[in-house]
């Protein structure tokens, strides 16, 4: 596998005085098919990697793997759930939470008997959650995350500071009269009273981001106007109550279908790092943000990309407060299409970019995944589109 990646290894280039990245292959405990993986950092700074994998023709498998910092290497592979008639999808992949008290949320997506296998939206398939409490190696009976549907996609979970989890996702249950349109719901896992709602028009299949700050917890989704504008939007959860929804940046995109391509939030005390894409006026850029007060409000917009991005963004926070972008990029001007990353400093300057992987750009290379490691390093995994598919992991150290 590591043959086939076409990456820099341990190099050091020195971009702008920013960003000098050195990429490291860790092995993936992942098997043949792998697929949908996502990076999640406990409040302890422990990393997990979560993914799909086949059993056979008819059966999937979730699994986790714990990162070992000391050896620097994946533990090995853990066993979440199983099962035939799961809804298998490259844009809509499980997710998992881990408490401070060390329990883990896991969710994954199982088609409705109604209409099994499908995979479309309009309620073909729920969202089901199981939940740890001995670090993964036994976990309790699935049961439906929704308590009011059976329409659950693009789920998120984000743990609290008073040690709940609230999971976020878009729902189907108001389609019939909301003109087709789906809405986004919220609850907290294993509370009680019914689910929230919190916008009751959003785009389709985009997926839902979150970070904490001292305020609270702040979620960015991609919104449908009636008038087909598909901007991203926010909503807070401070003191025990939700904000009305707002705009992230009015791009004005106007688009008649679902582009598939979530925003991505990232917080650090007050500060919360936004990217996300667009292609209003079919000018596809990725744009990327910041605020100081716990997003509230935030700065200007800094265009990231190169001149033909994909989107299916990423960010997080380094410990001095440097933000790392990646994203995907089409080839263009004579640079090589794949992940790209680009730093942003606390004072706002933006780095050169740097290929860190060639990837797919057609769905079968999913979204590519962060997670900060320590001060100076991050993980990073893919989807390598091969036949059958592998999940890829790096390590990126930055200088």
């Amino acid at each position: 596998m590591i043959r086939r990646l076409v990456i820099l290894l341990a190099t050091a280039l020195l971009v702008n005085g920013l960003t000098a990245a050195t990429l490291t292959p860790i092995v993936s405990p992942t098997g043949a098919g792998a697929m949908g993986s996502s990076l999640t950092t406990a409040p302890d700074g422990t990393n997990y990697l979560l993914w799909l994998e086949p059993v056979d023709a008819e059966t999937y498998a979730l699994k986790f793997s714990k990162f070992d910092a000391a050896q620097n290497r994946w533990g090995a592979a853990l066993m979440i759930a199983q099962g035939k008639e799961w809804m298998i999808n490259w844009a809509d992949f499980p997710a998992l939470a881990v408490q401070a008290d060390g329990r883990m949320i896991a969710v994954w997506f199982v088609n409705n008997p109604s209409q099994p296998g499908s995979g479309h939206h309009g309620g073909a398939y729920h969202a089901a959650f199981s939940t740890s409490t001995d670090g993964g190696s036994t976990w309790a009976s699935p049961r439906p995350l929704a308590r009011g549907s059976d329409a659950v996609e693009f789920v998120a979970l984000q743990p609290t500071a008073d040690g709940r989890v609230l999971a976020f996702w878009l729902d189907s249950r108001n389609r019939e009269k909301n003109g087709d349109r789906q809405s986004l719901y919220a609850n907290f896992i294993n509370g009680e009273g019914p689910d929230m709602l919190l916008d009751d028009s959003v785009c389709d299949c985009c997926q839902i981001t979150t970070a904490t700050t001292p305020s609270g917890v702040l979620v960015a989704y991609r919104g449908r106007s009636e008038k087909e504008v598909r901007d991203i939007r926010l909503v807070d959860y401070r003191n025990g109550q939700w904000s009305q929804p707002r705009p992230l940046h009015v791009d004005n995109w106007i688009i008649a279908a679902c582009p598939v391509n979530g925003a991505q939030l990232a917080g650090r005390g007050l500060q919360v790092a936004a990217t996300w894409f667009t292609s209003a006026e079919r000018q596809p850029r990725v744009f990327h943000k910041m605020s100081t007060d716990g997003g509230e409000t935030f700065g200007r917009e800094v265009r990231i990309d190169l001149g033909r991005p994909q989107g299916r963004v990423d960010n997080l926070f380094l410990a001095d407060g440097t933000t790392m972008v990646t994203w995907l990029e089409s080839a263009t001007d004579g640079k090589d299409g794949g992940i790209y990353l680009r730093s942003i400093s606390p004072a706002g300057a933006l780095s050169e970019p740097q290929l860190l992987a060639n990837a797919s750009e057609s769905r079968a290379g999913g979204f590519p995944r962060s997670a900060v490691r320590d001060a100076k390093r991050f993980l990073l995994s893919y989807t390598l589109e091969a036949q059958p598919s592998q999940v890829v992991t790096l390590m990126v150290t930055v200088d």
